[in-house]
Formats: C-alpha cells, sequence, structure tokens
C-alpha cells in the first residue's frame, strides 16, 4: 500500500496539506443574525431506527447522518430535511419520529432556558462551587478564566492556546498548580469541553471543577495534595466558535466547527447560514492518529465529516500541540450525553492497546465513579476514528478517556438538559444517584499523580537551568483513497532546576504503543540543555517504561549565568 507523508511538524504550527496560511487569519464578521431555534433549515427531526447487529450499525454510521445515540438494538438520529430521511430509508432503515424542533417537547426546552436565565438574574443558587443555575455564554466562560487567574494568582495561570479559530476568537485554558509559574517536572492532569458545540454541560463541568479545586485547596487533604504534586490543565471549551453558535440559539444543534470549506476561512455569517447548517468538521474525528477510519466521514455535510487531512482544523492543532507540550500522563474529555466511559480502541482498525491491563483498570474505576459502563468504543457505544484518546495514546502514551455526561434525556433535550441535571451530574445526585463527575475528575487527577501509570527522571543538575525532554514521533491515519497519511509530531516540554540542584520529572513512557499490533516501539526520550546562544551542550537518551525510574547525572550542564552579566 502506498503512503503518503503528511509534513505535520506540531511544535511548529504546520499544516497539513499546505494549508497553513489560510486558517489564521478571519476577524469575526459583524450584522450578525438574530438568534433563532427556528432558522430555515436548521429544523430538527428525532427519530429512532432498528440496528440491532453490528453491520446494521456500521451501515447506518457510512450514511454520514447525525447519530446521537446507539444501543444494541437500533439508534436515535437527528434529521435536518427530507434528503436525509430519504437517504435512510434508501438504505433499508425505517425512520419512527420521536420529537420535532417545533414540537410542545421543543417549546418547552425554549421556556426551561428562559426560566434557567431569570433565576441567574434573580441570584438564584445552587449547590455548585460557583452556585450557577444556568448554561454560561462563551463571553462568561472566557470572563471566568480570567477570573480565576485574578482570584488565584500564585496557583493560576490563563494561556492563549496558539492557533484562533476559523472565526478568529482565542481559544484559552487554565493551569493550575502549586508551580504554575515555572515549568516544575510535575504529572500532567489534562481536562477538556466542547468539542462538539451542543454538549453545554461540558463547559459547565470542567469549570466548575476548576472553582471546586481552588475553594477546597487547603480544606480537602485530597485536593491539597494534588495541588502539591501535579499540574492540572483546564480548556473549558475546544470548539468555542460552534458553542457561541449553539447557546445563542442561532444553530442550537451544531455539532461541528465552523468549516464552510475546504481551506477557506469563513465568515461568521456563513456559519450562520442555515444553508450551510449541515457543514463543519467533527473536531473530535480530526485528530491524526487512525484518521479517516470507520466511524468518520469525508462528507463535508456529514455529521462525523473528518475534515481534509490530519490536524487540518486549527482547534485540534490547540489540543495536540498542548499536549505534546506538556507531560500530560492522564486525560478526560468531556462529552454529552449518553452515560458511558470510552477509551482507546475507538476503531476495529487498532490492536488491544498495549498497558491494555493498567488502562482498562482506571477505565473501570472512572466507569464505578459514574455508574456507567466503561470500557473500549466500539463494545459500549459504537466505532469511531481520529478521536482525541487515539491521540493521546498513540503519540505519546497516554491513558485518554471520554465521558457521555448527563444521559437519560430524550428528544431535543439530549446534548444539554435542564440545569438542575447538570447538578445532579456533578455531585451523583437526584436523577442520577451514585454517578459523580467530580469524583470521576478526582480519580483521574489522582491517577494523573501515581508514577506506576508513567515515568519518573530524577538526577543532578545546575540549578536555574533549564532541561529539555524531546523526542519526534510519527503517526499513522487509516488508510484513505488507498494510502496512509504518516503525521510526524514532536514532543517537547521542560523543566527548571531547582536551587537544589536535584530534580523529579514525571514523564510520559518512552517505548509508545504500536498502532498495528499490541506492543511497545522501542523509543527513547532525549534530555538536554543549552547554553545562553540556544545551542545544545550536553544531551542523554534515556529509556524508560511505564511505571519505572531512572537516575541522571547532567552536572556537566552548564549554569546560565543571569541576564546583563
Amino acid at each position: 500500500m502506498a503512503t503518503a507523508t503528511v509534513p505535520v511538524r506540531l511544535a511548529a504550527g504546520a499544516l497539513a496539506l499546505g494549508l497553513a496560511g489560510a486558517l489564521f487569519a478571519g476577524p469575526v464578521a459583524a450584522g450578525r443574525p438574530a438568534p433563532s431555534a427556528t432558522l430555515p433549515g436548521a429544523e430538527v427531526t428525532v427519530v429512532r431506527v432498528e440496528a440491532g447487529t453490528d453491520d446494521d450499525r456500521r451501515r447506518l454510521l457510512g450514511l454520514g447522518l447525525d447519530v446521537v445515540d446507539a444501543d444494541e438494538s437500533g439508534a436515535e438520529l437527528f434529521l435536518y430535511d427530507d434528503a436525509e430521511a430519504a437517504a435512510l430509508r434508501a438504505a433499508g432503515f425505517d425512520p419512527v419520529v420521536v420529537d420535532h424542533d417545533r414540537s410542545p417537547a421543543a417549546l418547552a426546552q425554549e421556556a426551561t432556558r428562559a426560566a434557567e436565565e431569570r433565576a441567574e438574574a434573580t441570584a438564584a443558587t445552587s449547590e455548585l462551587p460557583t452556585g450557577r443555575v444556568s448554561y454560561r455564554t462563551l463571553d462568561e466562560i472566557e470572563a471566568e478564566l480570567a477570573e480565576l487567574e485574578a482570584a488565584h494568582p500564585d496557583l493560576v495561570r490563563r494561556f492563549a492556546l496558539p492557533h484562533p479559530t476559523l472565526l478568529g476568537r482565542t481559544v484559552y485554558g487554565v493551569e493550575i498548580s502549586r508551580d504554575v509559574h515555572a515549568p516544575s517536572g510535575e504529572p500532567v492532569f489534562l481536562t477538556t469541553g466542547v468539542h462538539h458545540a451542543r454538549e453545554w454541560p461540558t463547559a459547565e463541568v470542567t469549570l466548575e471543577f476548576a472553582w471546586d479545586v481552588l475553594q477546597h485547596d487547603g480544606a480537602d487533604e485530597r485536593v491539597t495534595r494534588l495541588l502539591d504534586s501535579t499540574t492540572m490543565i483546564v480548556v473549558p471549551a475546544v470548539n468555542p466558535d460552534g458553542y457561541e453558535l449553539s447557546r445563542s440559539l442561532v444553530n442550537e444543534q451544531k455539532r461541528k466547527n465552523c468549516r464552510v470549506a475546504h481551506g477557506a476561512v469563513p465568515t461568521y455569517e456563513q456559519c450562520a447560514d442555515p444553508v450551510n447548517a449541515g457543514r463543519g468538521v467533527d473536531l473530535n474525528r480530526n485528530y491524526a492518529p487512525f484518521w479517516g477510519g470507520p466511524g468518520s466521514s469525508g462528507s463535508q455535510t456529514a455529521s462525523n465529516h473528518y475534515g481534509e487531512a490530519p490536524y487540518s482544523e486549527p482547534e485540534i492543532r490547540n489540543i495536540a500541540e498542548l499536549t505534546a507540550a506538556h507531560q500530560v500522563t492522564v486525560a478526560v474529555h468531556n462529552h454529552s450525553p449518553d452515560g458511558r466511559l470510552l477509551r482507546a480502541p475507538s476503531s476495529p482498525l487498532e490492536p488491544v492497546p498495549a498497558d491494555v491491563e493498567a488502562y482498562d483498570a482506571l477505565a473501570q474505576e472512572l466507569g464505578a465513579a459514574l455508574d456507567w459502563p466503561a470500557g473500549p468504543w466500539p463494545e459500549i457505544y459504537y466505532e469511531a476514528s481520529g478521536v482525541a484518546e487515539q491521540n493521546a495514546f498513540y503519540t505519546a502514551g497516554i491513558f485518554g478517556f471520554t465521558t457521555e455526561m448527563t444521559p437519560g434525556h430524550d428528544g431535543l433535550a439530549r446534548f444539554h438538559p435542564p440545569y438542575e441535571y447538570v447538578v445532579d451530574q456533578y455531585f451523583g445526585t437526584g436523577s442520577y444517584p451514585g454517578s459523580s463527575m467530580r469524583e470521576a475528575l478526582l480519580i483521574a487527577w489522582d491517577a494523573a499523580a501515581d508514577p506506576a501509570l508513567h515515568s519518573v527522571l530524577t538526577g543532578r543538575a545546575k540549578p536555574g537551568i533549564e532541561l529539555t525532554i524531546a523526542k519526534d514521533v510519527v503517526v499513522d491515519s487509516s488508510p484513505v483513497a488507498g494510502a496512509v497519511l504518516s503525521t510526524p509530531v514532536e514532543l517537547s516540554s521542560t523543566l527548571t532546576v531547582p536551587a537544589s540542584g536535584r530534580f523529579e520529572w514525571h514523564v510520559q513512557p518512552s517505548p509508545r504503543p504500536s498502532q498495528y499490533e499490541s506492543a511497545r516501539l522501542p523509543e527513547s526520550w532525549t534530555v538536554s540543555c543549552r547554553n545562553r546562544s540556544g545551542r545544545v551542550v550536553h544531551s542523554q537518551q534515556v529509556t524508560i517504561e511505564r511505571g519505572q525510574s531512572a537516575d541522571l547525572d547532567l552536572r556537566r550542564c552548564p549554569a546560565v549565568p543571569p541576564r546583563g552579566r
């Protein structure tokens, strides 16, 4: 089989297939249309079809329609026009209407949104750390990230991810750590929300968890210990363009980003135009490992469209580069609404993962905290390719997971149910007794700190110098049009040696899981230091397995004199 190489160097931000210059420009256009849940062409009908076999489900996913839930007997879908209903029937499925966006259920949902916002305006409170009673707007999410930093300047650093969205927005996250202003060598826990625009609860849970952690520092032994020993990174809205359109009800059921045509930067009006309601890239199908495979589609109107190339979308380059530049050991990417905890493999093309015992043990622990089925995507959900878990695992051996929260809601309320359900899901109370997102995130964070699940480098070097750990890896797409696209990824992060001259660096294992067999690739890290001019003056190769530690003597690295001397 032919192999095509895609020249992506993530650390440098290059873009596959030469699209770089087209994606970073494009300010948000003025003159936005008034919000409406009933824009012509964007109306939604919820249907159920019978799909009781793996072949049925695979055939259904191959249509590229908006499948919102699947079980052992069938699936529910959102249909946006008569042509989609006709495509279902032509494929041998008999859709049964469950709900329609002008139905009493849809009108009740709109009334729920209005009631929540009235409650917020009258200062009503919930049990959440912030007391919120309604879904945040994008502006509120971004304001709270700044507020977190202002309220806790010694513990929180707000940062901008490197690539603006297609509409020119900056994507923000926060880093939370006792050593937040210096690269300290701590293991990193990453959690994100809103890969998919309409999944509003995911932004709520990630932000509430950040506030929760900071409020309990010094009062809760578990939280305090983890703040002492780890770094947590939170990105509440990976897809702010899509979230803004969904949350403002311009296109409430929007799933994807604002890509209207490959290689072109859209305007806001183009993204909001009802004619383009079905266009965009499914950001959780745009990661490079196994890109383009089963459970994703090349059709630009398919709900699971994988995009023009691996990492073609700036929002996904942001997360891929964030992961590549930090020693993330556990990652949780939050979704809604189907009550499952998912890990790799997600595609039938993948082998049983290397380290599957430890990986699945953590999945089952998280599943127990959530009272949900837990395991590989194809076993408990449906197949998918180019997803975040594949990216984490095959680029760096990270144990990555998807949560599908706030289950049990039908019709149009499925992805963002009444806000009371977010409160219940966070604490595991009310509608979700014993299913606590708070507890699951604490377990995942605790696992990120566990040296048995990653590797540890210790050693000696001159105080104050910066060490770099790096390796170049290559990940492969699924076979697309007869070719495998091979994407190079540079993993590189730094550590500042403390005043004691002794360092402890929690890192990902150097042997990386193979995409083709249940084995690890025999790779090594390069640990190096540079002089004032930036030239590498000493480097050392180290091979270290998961659960192992190694001691390095880097005293040959020269001390760097203070600037101005």
